[in-house]
């Protein structure tokens, strides 16, 4: 499937990924109080996007899971929660990392 990410926002799929990866761990960890925060400050210290930004979309992953109420979700969030949803806090770290090498693969 291919998305359609505005050039100018800063979304990618990666970000896709590595939000989806915050989210994870989140879950696997019970949702603890300023984990979330702290993991989207970090990822927004290395990317373009605030960590407002990040928080919302890592917030529209817990949605489309099911834990909050429902959300203007990304096509994209929504199809990493339907086929990969079921996965571990591992196995989606292991998703981003062979997406970045498929990437370095065909740069």
């Amino acid at each position: 499937m291919v998305f359609d990410f505005n050039p100018t926002s800063g979304w990618t799929l990666e970000m896709e990924l590595r939000c989806f990866v915050i989210f994870k761990k989140t879950e696997a960890a019970g949702f603890p109080r300023g984990m979330q925060t702290d993991l989207c400050n970090d990822l927004a210290a290395k990317s373009n996007l605030s960590a407002e930004t990040i928080k919302a979309k890592v917030g529209n992953f817990k949605s489309e899971a099911g834990y909050t109420n429902e959300t203007n979700a990304s096509k994209a969030t929504k199809y990493l929660i339907k086929n990969y949803g079921a996965l571990s806090e591992e196995e989606t770290e292991a998703l981003l990392a062979g997406y970045m090498l498929s990437k370095i693969e065909n740069a």
